[in-house]
Formats: structure tokens, sequence, C-alpha cells
């Protein structure tokens, strides 16, 4: 499902899903995704008001592995506070390892034990939010070009991507080496133009990520890291101390 969509096959003009809604629903609509060619319709979760875009017709569905045909960006932004969402801290705590991460603000009950809505913290709930979103949107002030490399975004990160990102990648070629306990990533996932390392210190949490990475070899993978150059060229860096930096999406 995805709360946006564009009006035209050139995708020039984008369109809300609550924009959408006070249209006719046989309007068609196109996937965010600049290589699927699924056309989408407005729909609405049966008793809620909560809007989204799907691919109704059996003839128009998405292309295999699009991330727009993925439960993983389903995003309900009433669940959480965007007016305490720091991106770099939310970055920063998945960097850290899992006993030494912090959070200002982890929701959950109020006294009354109604539920109050918190910041996004794992990198599952700020790359669905990303892919909510177009990548010239914002979230708690930061576009989200600034937030994410994929597919939509690639035109901000000529020279390549540093710094606190979330990657949208892919298996292309080598995966690992054991030896050197780094695992090998591509991305944005159209192009392949920048390769990505993920580089292990803990031998155990290399096997663990290694073997999911392996095993889901087909599958989008997706990592927060703070990149810096490998010093080859196209070719980035990160290390990885925490099993929150990586997500596969399944």
């Amino acid at each position: 499902m995805s709360k946006y969509a564009y009006r035209d096959q050139n995708r020039k003009v984008i369109v809300s899903a609550d924009q959408a809604m006070e249209e006719d629903r046989n309007n068609v609509f196109y996937c965010p995704n600049p290589l699927c060619d699924a056309k989408l319709y407005i729909c609405s979760i049966d008793g809620s008001k909560e809007a989204y875009f799907r691919a109704t017709k059996s003839e128009y569905r998405h292309v295999e592995n699009c991330p727009f045909n993925n439960s993983s960006i389903d995003f309900d932004k009433s669940r959480y506070d965007e007016s305490q969402f720091v991106y770099d801290e939310a970055i920063n705590n998945l960097l850290q390892p899992t006993k030494k991460a912090r959070t200002k603000n982890k929701g959950g009950k109020d006294k009354k034990g109604k539920s109050v809505a918190h910041p996004l913290r794992t990198l599952g709930q700020i790359y669905s939010m990303c892919k909510s979103l177009s990548v010239k949107s914002t979230y708690s002030d930061k576009q989200i070009s600034e937030m994410i490399l994929d597919d939509r975004s690639e035109y901000r990160y000529p020279k390549g991507c540093f710094g606190n990102r979330i990657i949208e990648a892919c298996i292309k070629g080598k995966i690992y080496d054991s030896q050197k306990k780094e695992i090998y990533l591509v991305s944005p996932m159209a192009s392949h133009k920048y390769t990505f390392i993920l580089s292990f210190d803990d031998e155990e949490m290399y096997k663990t990520i290694q073997n999911e990475v392996y095993t889901n070899k087909d599958k989008i993978v997706v990592v927060a890291g703070k990149w810096e150059s490998s010093g080859t060229f196209n070719i980035f860096k990160t290390n990885v101390c925490s099993k929150k930096q990586v997500l596969i999406v399944k």
C-alpha cells in the first residue's frame, strides 16, 4: 500500500491518498517506483477513513520486489510524534550496540492506559515513513531525500553517499567475505551505481546477518549506517555494531 502516487506515467504530478479520496474511485494513478508499471486505484481500509493506493487490477500488478507492494511501507502517522523526531539522533541510536542504545521517549501508555504517540525509533519505522512520502516531502523539517538513498532520491547523491543515511539496497555479484567479515550490497536498486560494504568486528553478529542476507539474497536490504569512502571510487563502507541497523524487506 502506498500513501502517494502519480497522476501521469511520466511521474511529474504527485497526488496524496487523501487528495485522491475526493475524486472518482475509477481514476487511474501510477506507482512511485519508476521501474514499475502498476496502475493504482484509491482505496480505504474498512471502517476507517485512512486512504491508500493499491494495484487492484491483475493485469497491472507491481513488478517483483517493488517496495510499494510490501506491507513494510505501511505507515500510520497517527501512532508517532513527528515533533519529537530527530533524524540524526534516531540513526545514531541504531548505530549503537543494543545495550547502549537510548531513546528519550519510549511512548507507551499514559496513567489512564491510553496509548501515547512516540517518535520514530526503529529502522523499520523510519524506512516505512520514508517510503510513504515523496522524497521531496519533509518529515520533522527534514527532506526525505536527505534521509534515504533509493531509486527516487539518487539525483541527490551525484558524488556518493556520506554520513548518516539509510540505503535501500540489493545483492549483485559477490555477497560476502568471511575472512574480512564484510557483506557487499549495491544501491540504488535500479542503477547499482554505488557499492556498499558492511564491516563487522563481532564474529557472531557477522555470521547472523550474513546468513540472513544470503538466505534472502533476492530481497530488498535496508541498512542504516554512517557511510564513508572506502578509498575506492563509488564504494562506501560503514561499521555494523547492531542488528538494528539491517532490515530485510520480505
